[in-house]
């Protein structure tokens, strides 16, 4: 048996072939074999129906006067009729089964395990459904065409195309490489994340298939064991993880309310999983981010952390470009435990009240931690530790109602402090988050300053900020190309107080 992959070559072969002779051959031969695979002939009409077209096209030639094109025609179709036969028989045997229960996908050994029985029979909606279990190449599975998340797609290629489309066509639009009006080619069923996983662990739900191989449920995880074996992206260790799959297979006996069952049950009934809380996964990833740092041999430049913070991506299941993933919730883990650090040891709160405390209020250490120039919350508050811990006490006593609260806190002045401390130090609940709120967002409504982009006050803000970097920065964090900048900046600044002066005196 050949795989499909290498009949689907062929088969573009022969039909890239048949364009070159003429777009008329090309169109007819590619649409004689698909008819043929969809109302299978004996290979002796299929070989009849191809040299009448031949003939016809030849015929057309000759009746134009081009005797040259009738000559190559007349000796190049013979070869590509037998091709076309023979990639018929191959795709009829392999690929493209008329009746799904002639030709059964057996199950092999997975991982030195024989194939068997699931035990206990396993339940799908109320009913329990007799399955085997066992190994299953990738390209023996069949994508289901029936699969209600396909429902818009193959109803759109079936009134473009006026046909089914072929299960190689089916895997192009689970990896979004089909152009269908309306879609925009991104990842729409987020294949590429998923063949990652795969890759690095392997396909670690079992997939159900039929008795003939046609999946059930699986469909996004076959096209991604697809997409690592034909994508360069990914390792010859990764490619085998993706060969072979565990699959659970439904028996010969099979009924259609046991498939019916399947699938109610795994894509309507909620299997009750409890994802882990962001503040759960960012603490573990911010323990191997400490894990990390201690290897290192001396503490590391910014691009030397970017790259240790992509490599720490990957490891958790994270594609490269998602890094900043991984680095907000390092931030957000960092404002947690100043969080946690100061109500516990300075407060003396208890240390698992405030540790729940964090983990509900998670995302607020988002919005705390954003930024680091001049302006921002955090550069704010990191220059203010007596606001900073009244904004956490605040946040403890769930005086804030939402997150947007949290971007105003850079507006402060005397008068919220005052008014945020008297939140703080207010008993009642509703009182309290009512005086934060209106606070707040006054303060927030009285910026028309730093609306407008007043020069003056965005000179001050940066006059102050430049003040406190550390000397080493310009060394080792500032680049140098805005070094330049700033110095060419300040020698206009000179020259323009220079003239300012110079007209005083006069």
């Amino acid at each position: 048996m050949e795989s499909t992959i290498e009949i689907k070559k062929d088969f573009q072969a022969l039909i890239e072939n048949a364009y070159r002779v003429s777009q008329d051959t090309g169109f007819i031969v590619e649409e004689a074999l698909r008819n043929a695979v969809d109302h299978p002939l004996p290979k002796e009409e299929v070989e009849k129906l191809l040299s009448d077209v031949i003939e016809k096209l030849k015929s057309g030639a000759l009746k134009r006067g081009d005797n040259e094109t009738a000559e190559i025609l007349k000796a190049r179709m013979n070869g590509i009729i037998q091709q076309a036969i023979q990639v018929r028989e191959k795709v009829l045997l392999n690929s493209f089964p008329t009746d799904p229960k002639k030709k059964k996908v057996s199950l092999a050994s997975f991982n030195k395990k024989e194939p068997g029985q699931v035990h206990p029979r396993p339940t799908f909606h109320r009913r329990e459904v007799a399955m085997n279990c066992g190994g299953v190449k990738t390209t023996d599975i069949t994508l289901w065409e029936n699969n209600e998340r396909l429902d818009i797609h193959m109803g759109q290629f079936k009134a473009t195309q006026g046909r089914k489309p072929f299960p190689s066509e089916i895997l192009d639009i689970m990896l979004s490489k089909m152009s269908l009006a309306g879609l925009s080619g991104k990842d729409q069923f987020k294949i590429e994340k998923l063949a990652l996983s795969i890759a690095n662990n392997g396909v670690r739900k079992p997939p159900i298939i039929d008795f003939d191989g046609t999946l059930l449920d699986g469909n996004r995880r076959v096209a991604a064991c697809h997409y690592i074996l034909n994508s360069d992206d990914f390792d010859s260790v990764q490619k085998k993880r993706a060969e072979n799959i565990f699959v659970w297979q439904l028996t010969e006996h099979a009924t259609e309310e046991d498939r019916e069952a399947v699938v109610v049950s795994l894509n309507f009934e909620d299997d009750n999983k409890e994802e882990w809380t962001h503040y759960v996964k960012a603490h573990i990833i911010y323990r191997e981010w400490q894990a990390m740092h201690a290897r290192e041999p001396r503490s590391p430049s910014a691009a030397r952390s970017t790259l240790m913070k992509k490599d720490l991506a990957s490891d958790f299941g994270y594609s490269e470009k998602e890094w900043p993933k991984v680095d907000r919730y390092i931030r957000m883990v960092t404002w947690a435990n100043d969080f946690e650090d100061y109500l516990v040891n300075e407060k003396q709160y208890d240390a698992f009240k405030v540790k729940h405390q964090a983990s509900e209020h998670f995302e607020y250490f988002d919005e705390l931690s954003k930024g680091v120039g001049p302006g921002t919350v955090a550069f704010i508050l990191n220059q203010n530790e007596t606001f900073k811990h009244l904004v956490f006490e605040l946040l403890f006593q769930d005086k804030f109602v939402n997150f947007k609260l949290i971007r105003y806190l850079k507006f402060y002045n005397d008068e919220v402090v005052e008014e945020l401390g008297k939140a703080r130090d207010t008993q009642d609940l509703e009182t309290a988050q009512d005086m934060v709120t209106r606070k707040l967002e006054a303060s927030n409504a009285e910026q028309p300053e730093t609306r407008s982009g007043n020069p003056n006050h965005r000179i001050e803000v940066f006059s102050k900020w430049l003040e406190k970097v550390p000397i080493a920065d310009f060394r080792d964090k500032i680049k140098i190309e805005n070094l330049k900048k700033l110095l060419g900046a300040l020698r206009l600044v000179e020259r323009q107080v220079r003239d300012l002066e110079l007209e005083s005196e006069n």
